[in-house]
């Protein structure tokens, strides 16, 4: 009988403008065929015999005992692994996010620093979180702004991506089975520059798996008159009334602090049917560069995130949970459990974690596991109990 040959080492490159689980298929397709042949040299059959499973000659001794052994012996007994327990097993951190949006705990992911999702699935377990939300998805597809777009400033950093993404479309498409996979509530964050952009996105992305809620960006410039959907309480209703005309998810608004009156703004979207809100957007900024004696960013200003705005974006929640009977999402600078229970007891219902999450992609479960942490120390029946602790009483 031949000896087996030592199998060539054969470099199976996966390709990234293709999905990870279509690579992988074809890979191990490759995988098998080499098995095939490997096996063919083994028990001194022709590849097209092994397939066949017919040997035109006797099988070898060795082929002999493996079948013998195969059909006699009972295979081996596998035992069952115990659940993985995290910090967070036990713990009641479940919260009401929107109406009708029951999650797990209140630690979200924000929209624009967590990719789709499925690419921080290769780090962490992502079926921890209670939700993430995707990149912002338009119409069609966007190339995004011009370069410089990202800019480091104190405590933070200032980006102008400009909502790159491959359209609402291509998103279900590519995603969809995906996020189903994660085990995790996807919350779509839908952009556009009028009205029936917003209805589109969500029009087009109905039924797709794992999709849970609308969070609508009206951070976006309306083509007429250019104001921001966010900066005017009737525009950001009549995009929130389109919307929700159009699904029965749970529909968030996310405001912008750059908006003249935010309360304003707040009421007029519950006013309008939204489930939630989302505070806040990034807030406006700049910076130049001394040498070129012009603006560091290609577009000239963008949103300024991270710890730098933690301060407003707690004020901005505290004010709009007072002003609102539906769930307020915090989100602005949050890095840790402490942060995240500062805009709890400042009304929130839930937080998103997102420019913490480009320095240390634990953050967001390192945030469950303090959470976790607090409730047992403080021997609370829920993190339900500290939400609003902070609000003013009576």
């Amino acid at each position: 009988m031949p000896s087996r040959r030592e199998r060539k080492k054969v470099e199976r490159p996966i390709d990234v403008s293709r999905s990870i689980e279509e690579s992988l298929e074809e890979a191990a397709s490759g995988e098998e065929e080499e098995d095939v042949v490997d096996l063919a040299d083994l028990d001194d059959a022709s590849a097209k015999e092994v397939v066949a499973a017919e040997p035109e000659h006797p099988a070898s001794d060795l082929g002999i005992r493996l079948r013998d052994a195969l059909t006699t012996e009972a295979p081996p007994r596998v035992e069952a692994r115990p659940p993985v327990r995290h910090p967070e097993t036990d713990v009641d951190l479940a919260v009401d996010a929107a109406r009708g949006l029951r999650l797990r705990n209140p630690v979200l992911t924000a929209s624009g620093t967590f990719g789709q999702g499925t690419e921080y699935a290769e780090l962490i377990d992502v079926s921890r979180l209670g939700a993430i939300v995707n990149k912002g998805t338009t119409p069609v597809a966007r190339p995004g702004n011009p370069q410089y777009r990202i800019a480091e400033t104190p405590s933070g950093i200032l980006n102008s991506i400009g909502l790159e993404n491959p359209g609402a479309t291509e998103v279900a498409r590519k995603y969809g089975k995906q996020w189903a996979a994660l085990g995790v509530p996807v919350i779509v964050n839908v952009a556009g520059y009028s009205v029936d952009d917003y209805v589109y996105v969500v029009a087009e992305m109905a039924g797709t798996p794992g999709v849970v809620a609308f969070e609508l960006n009206v951070s976006c410039p309306n083509v007429k008159g250019g104001m921001l959907f966010g900066c005017d309480p009737g525009l950001a209703a009549e995009v929130t009334r389109a919307v929700k005309a159009e699904t029965d998810l749970p529909v968030i608004v996310k405001l912008t602090p750059n908006a003249p009156d935010v309360v304003a703004v707040a009421r007029a979207c519950e006013e309008a049917g939204a489930d939630a809100l989302t505070a806040i957007n990034t807030v406006l900024g700049m910076r130049i560069d001394i040498a070129r004696r012009r603006p560091i960013l290609g577009t000239g200003s963008g949103g300024l995130s991270g710890p730098a705005i933690r301060p407003i974006a707690v004020h901005i929640t505290y004010q709009v949970a007072q002003a609102v009977s539906i769930p307020v999402i915090g989100a602005g600078g949050i890095t840790s459990a402490e942060d995240a229970l500062e805009f709890l007891m400042a009304g929130a219902a839930a937080v998103q974690i997102g420019t913490a999450t480009f320095a240390d992609p634990l953050a967001p479960l390192k945030t469950i596991e303090g959470l976790a942490a607090y409730v047992r120390e403080q021997r609370l029946g829920s993190i339900r109990e500290v939400i609003g602790a902070a609000l003013p009483r009576g």
